[in-house]
């Protein structure tokens, strides 16, 4: 019986706190799969990200603004990406719909953008094509450590 009641304990305990999890941090590299064959011209997803929740850092280029609230922006790696020809590659793009309006104002600096992400082949705006989206339920300053993530590094 006190088997029983230790085995239920463990799974009433530990069970629940793994649904919430700590989303995935990723870097960019992350969204081009790695595979044994090499097309150029190709683009790529990596379809194991689908529906993940995940962190990841990059630049703010802003879409739809209200006030000083941004509702929708692209994620680029480095900073001027998409402002100049050519924009990055579309697995190399982020679209992502803010959850509540972020109010940052320095979109220079380097952010970090935690929600769930999947794959979005779409054309933003003429643009850039887009391969990702992402709802983003957390938009924060990127403080990291130097020598971590080299597009950050100053």
């Amino acid at each position: 019986m006190i088997k029983k009641l230790k085995i239920l304990l463990i799974i009433f305990i530990f069970i629940p706190l793994s649904a919430y999890s700590a989303p995935k941090e990723i870097d960019w590299d992350d969204l081009i799969p790695w595979t044994s064959v090499f097309s150029p011209g190709e683009v790529k997803f990596n379809k194991n990200l689908e529906d993940k929740e995940v962190k990841i850092p990059g630049y703010v280029l802003p879409l739809d603004m209200y006030g000083r609230g941004i509702n929708t922006f692209l994620l680029v790696p480095y900073i001027g990406a998409c402002i100049h020809v050519p924009p990055p590659a579309p697995n190399q793009i982020v679209y992502v719909e803010a959850e509540n309006p972020w109010e940052g104002l320095a979109w220079w600096e380097p952010v970090y953008v935690t929600g769930k992400i999947k794959i979005e082949n779409q054309n933003i705006e003429d643009l850039a094509i887009v391969g990702y989206e992402l709802a983003a339920n957390n938009i924060e300053y990127y403080r990291g450590e130097t020598g971590v993530h080299g597009f950050f590094d100053w």
